[in-house]
């Protein structure tokens, strides 16, 4: 039994990275190739008169992970709403300024010159939220049993893999899908009732209302943000608008077994080609415990049309930690997990629901 091709690619760059950064690891281990034996790759690491070279093993083999899972961030279809990396600071101070309103001329209004004109200038704090870790605990003898044999080394680096970075997704993905209906529950997305989406005409009447939107969505309008709606009595109201380029939908995957895509791009005057990366279809848009169990019921909600700016998420910190605990011969790894995940009030955005929100939200348009 050899090495597949891509564990060698990965043993092969932590001895790039060893030569890079001038530690033991390369001065004893050998390139591998695909006859290289795991007895051959494995008995100057496994050897106990020094112990440098299996712990320089184990700090390079987490930075090639993270190196090649980093990467697969883009596997989770929702990570194309996450903004720029937010390398410092905790909050981001959000403004817009309001289309400045017209005034008629008059040639006598000597007075108008030394008059302040005020901006309507909307602002929102967006705030880090999310402050997370995923751990894992190597032995000293799971790494001695998986040199074994080639399987067992790359189930070792696999399984590390899958607990760490996949859980880190995971949470992505759910914290994302979340976002509309934690809108929806406070008040904070504009949304309409409809008939629930049961057959292949409610599902043309979905698209219908989809189409109405998405075109309106272009004219500068205060119907479609939820700045009025969260500020309350007294507040101005924001004009907004949305590129056409910039309108997406998110569908539940029930909803989307029942609509024809073709038929939906031609609502939007697209090919289904460039539509199908306007559509994210999501499981649905409830939240659940880790034993399956709901644990925020999002049922009512069949479907998002919005701006990707409502969007707000950003990246502060993605990086593994690590340290060898001597007294009980392991290896700890922590993955950090730190972002924003808000949403925007000033972005045009709408919930199609089967039920209003409870508590009662914004008013139905």
């Amino acid at each position: 039994m050899y090495p597949s091709e891509g564990l060698q690619t990965a043993l092969n760059k932590m001895r790039e990275m060893s030569v890079d950064q001038n530690s033991i690891y390369h001065q004893y281990v050998p390139v591998v190739t695909e006859s290289t034996t795991i007895g051959e790759f494995g008995a100057p690491i496994l050897d106990t008169q020094n112990l440098n070279v299996l712990n320089d093993f184990v700090n390079l083999l987490q930075k090639v992970v993270y190196t090649a899972v980093y990467n697969k961030t883009f596997n989770n279809p929702l990570a194309t709403l996450e903004g720029e990396r937010m390398p410092l600071g905790r909050f981001i101070e959000d403004a817009m300024i309001n289309p400045a309103k017209a005034r008629g001329f008059n040639i006598n209004d000597f007075a108008g010159i030394l008059q302040k004109y005020e901006a309507e200038v909307a602002t929102q704090y967006l705030a880090v939220n999310s402050d997370l870790q995923y751990c894992v605990t190597i032995t000293r003898d799971k790494v001695r049993n998986a040199f074994t044999s080639w399987d067992n080394l790359e189930a070792l680096i696999s399984g590390y893999i899958n607990s760490l970075y996949n859980g880190a997704y995971l949470t992505r993905y759910n914290q994302t899908k979340g976002l509309p209906l934690a809108a929806f529950e406070r008040g904070a997305i504009k949304y309409e009732v409809i008939p629930d989406v049961v057959d292949e005409q409610t599902a043309k009447n979905l698209i219908r209302k989809m189409r109405a939107d998405y075109s309106k969505f272009q004219i500068p309008s205060s119907r479609y943000n939820a700045w009025q709606d969260v500020k309350g009595e007294g507040a101005f109201a924001l004009k907004t608008w949305s590129d056409p380029e910039d309108i997406m939908v998110m569908i539940s995957a029930d909803v989307e077994s029942l609509i024809d895509v073709e038929v939906l791009a031609s609502a939007f005057n697209m090919s289904k080609t460039d539509f199908i990366g306007r559509v994210i279809v999501v499981d649905d848009f409830s939240q659940y415990n880790d034993d399956g169990t709901v644990a925020v019921d999002g049922s009512m909600i069949k479907a998002v049309i919005c701006d990707r700016s409502w969007f707000k998420i950003k990246t502060q910190d993605f990086a593994m930690d690590s340290w060898f605990n001597a007294n009980n011969r392991t290896w700890q790894y922590y993955l950090n997990d730190v972002r924003m995940v808000n949403y925007s009030l000033f972005a045009n955005a709408k919930v199609y629901t089967t039920a209003e929100p409870t508590p009662s939200g914004s008013d139905s348009e």
